[in-house]
């Protein structure tokens, strides 16, 4: 055996082995009787079963199916410190049910380091609700940082 050359030739050859035996068990996994995978379908494409459908700056402007009983949380990211929060605007209570004021939910335990603001709902009957979120200074009357909108459909 030569000590600088660290693989043999027998011992690649026992890895390939192992390798094919390895591949050829995997395969009788997923062949046959499996179903083939299903790609996830996209946000909003069905409604939601009961459960919980979390919402960011991100899906502002898109609509959303639920069902009755499921979750709407709305999470928005904020920095701690500048003296804006987000506002919600009223909501059809019949569609989309408060659940609780707005929380803010801290990231960091450094002054003025990211926070979210969180407002929770619960769906409460059939139809659509608008969901309306302005970034903005309790105080003053300067204009909102921001503003996003969701829709949620209710089944």
């Amino acid at each position: 055996m030569n000590p600088r050359v660290p693989w043999q030739p027998s011992m690649i050859k026992v890895g390939f082995a192992a390798a094919t035996l390895v591949m050829i068990g995997c395969h009788g996994c997923t062949s046959g009787n499996a179903p083939p995978a299903q790609p996830p379908a996209p946000r909003g494409a069905d409604p939601v079963a009961a459960g919980e459908l979390v919402l960011h700056a991100e899906d502002d402007g898109k609509a959303f199916d639920v069902v009755r009983g499921s979750s709407v949380t709305v999470r928005l990211a904020n920095n701690a410190g500048t003296g804006y929060i987000w506002t919600l605007t009223p909501v059809d209570a019949t569609v989309l049910a408060a659940r609780g004021d707005r929380t803010t939910e801290i990231a960091s335990d450094i002054a003025g380091g990211p926070t979210a603001d969180v407002y929770r709902f619960v769906a409460v009957g059939p139809g659509t609700g608008s969901v309306e979120l302005a970034l903005k200074r309790p105080f003053g009357s300067a204009p909102p940082g921001r503003v996003v909108h969701f829709t949620v459909r209710v089944h």
